[in-house]
């Protein structure tokens, strides 16, 4: 910032300006002319070294202060005073507080300390109140009273108006950030989390995540998201925000793992859904139940419940088949019976899923039997879920029985394997899946691509690497695939891609689980206007679950 400490004013206008400041500068006249001039400091007046926005308008302030003290009365003091004059005393210093307001007009200007000099303090008021507004201060330095305060040092010496600083005028952060995010200030309460977090507060950032994501969201469906990652972090106020979203389709499966995790018995709220008059609400029950993915006890009355509706043929078939798959995520134990009979079903809809649900790990030979003759059903639905059946239950001993699907052009089948071969580590089941990657059918890249980076045998991840490498050069790769790789990289590779839309949020978490919360903070300050708020929710939400152990510094 260049200094004005050397420049002159002439002419009318330096001569009204001199009015302002005559009362202070009178000297006898007589002897002014001659009388010997105090020497000036040798030392340059330092510069305000306070990095980002906060020096920034701090620079910005003391262009205006410094022309109206240095050069509008120091100057004038030293030109016209003799130096044992005591406005030339070198060691007077007066502090002044001050707030300037939205429009950047000062306010509030108090003498805090005195120089013991009357004209000194004066001429110290009068250049920080001046006659013309000062720029307007950026968010970054507002206290909690909606203004910016600042202290500043008048001296005599060498630093003349060097010493400002921002006041710190804050409530506590829980006290705070409700009023600032009401005022539409939630940037400028993340900048001052970041400030307290940078300063040694490892709770911060997780104040502000907690008071974000309290808040209501206009969005049913962002509400809900907020309100599941901060019961997953464990408060169980969350439950009477929840239990509504249970009702809606678009929040259902948000709010039921959520509530899970805080131990809610969702039985009592989705029994009444379970009626054969109210096909919908079976629908939006069974999904809720899948979603909370927790087992209901043998006398749950909804196990009873959605017994009786798959045996009932009051119910259409696709949808018995739904509630069979449900009923196998809520009680495994109890399900084989009503499995094996679906698989005789004259709807491929209940075959498919009898298929599914029959088949459970270590099935072994009496599983590939009676799953083997599906393997030739006309509806795709069946062949998928039997060939995925027989390798859950069966590995090996399946893959000859699946072979002839792969002389099909069809890929679902195959499609529908992939997870479950990614779940082996046998030679066979490596072979089938390289069989489905050479047919290069677009359709099975990603489930191959997941497969293979699920597997954990040595010719397995030997299979994959090429694959990886191939994704992490290709810039038209999906999403999809991009994210498979990337997942299991190492927090060092994902950082440089921080700025990628598909990428930055999958980068921020391996920071949390690295404990390098302070290069996750400074993405999630610096991204925060560009960010969606279902990404905020989730990134806040990761932050709830991964917190700092330590206080966040960057390594």
């Amino acid at each position: 910032m260049a200094q004005h400490t050397n420049v002159k004013m002439r002419g009318p206008r330096f001569f009204a300006l001199g009015l302002a400041v005559a009362g202070a500068l009178a000297a006898p006249t007589a002897r002014a002319a001659d009388a010997p001039r105090a020497a000036d400091p040798p030392r340059a007046e330092p510069t305000i070294a306070v990095p980002g926005a906060e020096g920034d308008y701090l620079r910005l302030l003391h262009r205006d202060i410094h022309f109206r003290w240095a050069v509008q009365f120091i100057e004038e003091v030293a030109a016209k005073r003799p130096r044992t004059d005591p406005l030339n005393n070198l060691k007077l210093q007066a502090e002044v507080l001050f707030t300037v307001r939205w429009d950047g007009s000062p306010a509030e200007v108090t003498l805090s300390e005195s120089s013991g000099n009357i004209d000194f303090d004066h001429m110290a008021l009068v250049a920080v109140k001046g006659d013309r507004p000062f720029p307007v201060p950026p968010i970054d330095v507002y206290g909690d009273d909606g203004v910016a305060h600042f202290r500043w040092i008048f001296a005599r010496d060498f630093r003349l108006c060097s010493g400002g600083e921002v006041r710190r005028v804050e409530a506590s952060l829980a006290e705070a950030l409700p009023r600032l995010f009401v005022q539409g200030r939630m940037k400028e309460a993340l900048l001052r989390v970041a400030r307290y977090t940078r300063g040694g507060d490892a709770n911060a950032m997780s104040t502000f995540a907690r008071a974000w994501l309290s808040r209501p969201f206009p969005d049913p469906s962002l509400d809900a998201r907020a309100a599941a990652a901060l019961a997953r972090a464990g408060d169980t106020r969350q439950t009477d925000r929840l239990r509504p979203a249970l009702g809606r389709a678009e929040t259902a499966t948000v709010a039921a793992p959520a509530l899970a995790a805080l131990k809610v018995d969702l039985c009592p709220l989705i029994k009444p859904r379970l009626r054969m008059t109210d096909p919908e609400g079976m629908a939006l029950a069974a999904r809720i139940l899948v979603a909370a993915g927790t087992e209901l006890p043998p006398a749950s009355p909804c196990v009873a419940a959605l017994t009786d509706l798959v045996k009932s043929d009051g119910v259409a078939a696709p949808l018995r088949a739904t509630l069979l798959r449900t009923l196998a995520v809520v009680s495994p134990a109890g399900v084989r019976r009503l499995a094996l009979g679906a698989l005789g079903d004259s709807d491929p809809h209940m075959r498919a899923a009898g298929a599914e649900t029959f088949a459970r790990p270590g099935g072994g030979r009496p599983t590939l039997y009676r799953l083997q003759p599906l393997i030739k059903d006309a509806s795709t639905e069946v062949r998928a879920a039997a060939a995925a059946g027989m390798i859950r239950a069966c590995g090996d001993l399946a893959d000859e029985y699946v072979l002839p699907l792969f002389k099909a052009r069809e890929s679902e089948p195959l499609a529908a394997m992939a997870p479950e071969l990614g779940k082996q580590t046998s030679a066979g089941s490596l072979d089938l899946l390289a069989k489905m990657q050479k047919r290069n059918n677009p359709e099975l890249r990603v489930p191959v691509l997941a497969a293979l980076a699920a597997r954990t045998d040595a010719a397995g991840r030997a299979l994959y690497q090429p694959a990886a490498a191939a994704v992490k050069k290709d810039p038209y790769a999906s999403s999809e695939a991009r994210r498979i790789v990337y997942a299991t990289a190492d927090v060092n590779e994902l950082v440089p891609l921080m700025k990628d839309p598909a990428l930055g949020l999958q980068a921020f978490k391996s920071l949390l689980r690295a404990q390098r919360h302070a290069e996750a903070m400074d993405w999630l300050v610096g991204s925060f206007d560009r960010l969606p708020p279902e990404t905020l929710i989730d990134a806040f939400g990761a932050w709830l679950a991964n917190p700092p152990t330590h206080t966040a510094s960057k390594p």
